[in-house]
């Protein structure tokens, strides 16, 4: 009769920080995965009320867009409706480069909380996710500026509300983001040498 010994290292049990970062980070990746949903479903709705809105309540001009409950719209402002095709059309482009940034970004929450939620913390995939969201919110605050040249140039520029202060700041935090998950990744690189001399 054969006796089997088991060698394999005991299961460690899970730390009561980890238990907390799983459950947290589960609550946030339906989070984002329900704000992921509803940008794609706003981003869709752009291109719908691009083409086939005719009304009189949505209209643009220099200070951005407008939306006028009892059809008042002030003279320098071009209803949506009296907008040619060739206009359209070339907004088409703007709105999918101006809505890609929000998409990647919640995209990328999504997977970091999902790798977060399955104990992953400290490793490449996480770095590589969180550079992602700093390329994203550099990208969410320079596009708008570079659709504002593009616009102007081709002379199709009805919206002239582009520079925000905020994008400043978003363009700042997004290098800062970036950075972190350059040092997350070295500490991994160090972390992954250490085990390799023992």
């Amino acid at each position: 009769m054969a006796a089997v010994i088991d060698i394999s290292p005991p299961a460690q049990a899970t730390s009561p920080s980890v238990r907390k970062i799983r459950i947290a980070s589960r609550a946030l990746q339906w989070l984002f995965t329900g704000l992921f949903g509803l940008f794609v479903a706003l981003t869709a709705f752009g291109f719908a009320v691009l083409f086939f809105y005719h009304g009189t309540a949505l209209a643009f001009g220099p200070k951005g867009g407008l939306f006028s409950t009892d059809g008042a719209i002030p003279p320098d402002y071009l209803p949506l409706r009296d907008w040619r095709l060739d206009q359209r059309l070339a907004y088409v482009p703007v709105w999918a480069v101006r809505s890609a940034p929000m998409l990647g970004l919640f995209g990328a929450l999504r997977a970091l909380f999902r790798l977060y939620g399955q104990a992953e913390v400290f490793t490449e995939r996480t770095a590589r996710l969180i550079r992602w969201m700093g390329v994203w919110l550099v990208a969410d605050a320079v596009l708008p500026f570079l659709c504002h040249l593009a616009l102007s140039a081709t002379g199709y520029e009805i919206d002239k509300a582009w520079a925000h202060a905020t994008s400043v700041q978003e363009a700042v935090l997004g290098a800062v983001v970036f950075v972190v998950a350059l040092v997350m990744q070295a500490g991994h690189e160090i972390e992954q040498d250490r085990e390799g001399f023992i």
